[in-house]
């Protein structure tokens, strides 16, 4: 697996961002978009906000404009010509559409203790019915839970908005074929900005490779959307406890050695499952694989792009997850390859699925 941030940094990190993070609901009608000279995106004014303007980036810039049922690839090509163009265009669609409220989630920062040099950022823009479950509460309630249960933080990974805690418990052992071990784990990942649920999955860790497998969505996850009440109060709203508490509950599921079990003797019938090259094709550009990826792959299996060749479905999910471990993978796309593999082991037709 690749090697992901340290966990005493990232908590520290975590923690740290909290005093920085404020959201606001505001009405649609009160909101302007500004130009920001000084910046490659607008800023964002609400008339009664005092700390107001805040500086949009890409991801809260595309949610304002799904706010406005506006077309993301319009103003994307605008943006780099005129930010006057896209102000103009998203102040319009706002007089036009129907009033109502939004919730900011923003980030607000002193640089160098300095109120004059302050980082002020719209993370998103999101309805007042999102339900918070932020980094800091899964982090610590997640890793209290897990240490207790023994478990080995095997990657970490937090970029303000988004955060992957994927551990393995050693007491989940078992052997696929002699001498190839692998061990149980849990990978949790989460989205304090709409860019996905807060998901428990189970993990699959296999020692002689140190590479990574992640179950497929219908197996044994936990799945929890940011959706939940309307929210009156962003002080008072604490919608997130009862979240966190299921997930507690998913972390003891998980690690039922029978649940381990059933999973290892899915592995142990993929490799007696055969693919043949023609399908690797296939399932390559079925999945959006790059041509690059595509020969790691062969070539991880010992043979070039073009060869006939049968192999085992074992054989090739292992492949597939090796490709994460590359340094230049992004940890998304690390995760994609991750999920890939584990789709190719239990899935009955991975052709056909679409991760």
């Amino acid at each position: 697996m690749k090697k992901g941030q340290d966990i005493k940094e990232m908590l520290t990190q975590i923690n740290e961002d909290k005093k920085n993070k404020t959201d606001y609901l505001v009405q649609m009608k009160d909101c302007k978009v500004v130009e920001n000279n000084a910046y490659s995106f607008p800023d964002l004014k609400v008339d009664w906000l005092s700390k107001s303007p805040h500086s949009l980036n890409d991801h809260s810039l595309s949610n304002l404009c799904n706010k406005l049922k506006m077309g993301t690839r319009y103003i994307s090509k605008c943006l780099p010509v005129s930010q006057e163009l896209v102000a103009q265009n998203i102040n319009f669609w706002i007089k036009e559409n129907k009033n109502r409220e939004l919730m900011l989630r923003t980030y607000e920062a002193e640089k160098d203790g300095s109120p004059y040099q302050e980082e002020k950022t719209v993370r998103a823009v999101l309805t007042n019915r999102y339900k918070r479950i932020d980094s800091d509460v899964v982090a610590n309630a997640s890793l209290d839970k897990l240490m207790d249960m023994g478990a080995e933080l095997k990657y970490s990974h937090y970029d303000r908005d988004t955060m992957n805690i994927t551990a393995v418990l050693p007491k989940l052992e078992g052997e696929v074929v002699e001498g190839d071990f692998v061990q149980g784990g849990i990978t949790i990942t989460n989205s304090e900005i709409g860019g996905g649920s807060l998901i428990v999955k189970p993990f699959i860790y296999r020692l002689v490779c140190t590479n990574g497998m992640v179950a497929p969505e219908y197996l044994n996850q936990f799945y929890a959307k940011h959706v939940g009440k309307m929210i009156i109060d962003v002080d008072t709203d604490e919608q997130w406890k009862t979240i966190v508490d299921k997930m507690g509950q998913q972390l003891d599921l998980i690690s039922n050695p029978e649940l381990f079990q059933e999973n290892l003797d899915k592995l142990k019938q993929a490799t007696e499952k055969k693919i043949n090259s023609h399908q690797i094709e296939v399932l390559s550009k079925k999945h959006g694989l790059s041509d690059v990826e595509r020969a790691g792959i062969f070539e991880r299996l010992n043979h070039y792009v073009g060869d006939t060749f049968v192999t085992s479905k074992y054989d090739l999910a292992n492949a597939v997850t090796n490709l994460a471990n590359d340094e230049d993978k992004s940890d998304d796309r690390a995760r994609f390859l991750q999920e890939l593999g584990g789709l190719i082991i239990f899935s009955n037709n991975p052709i056909q699925a679409r991760v």
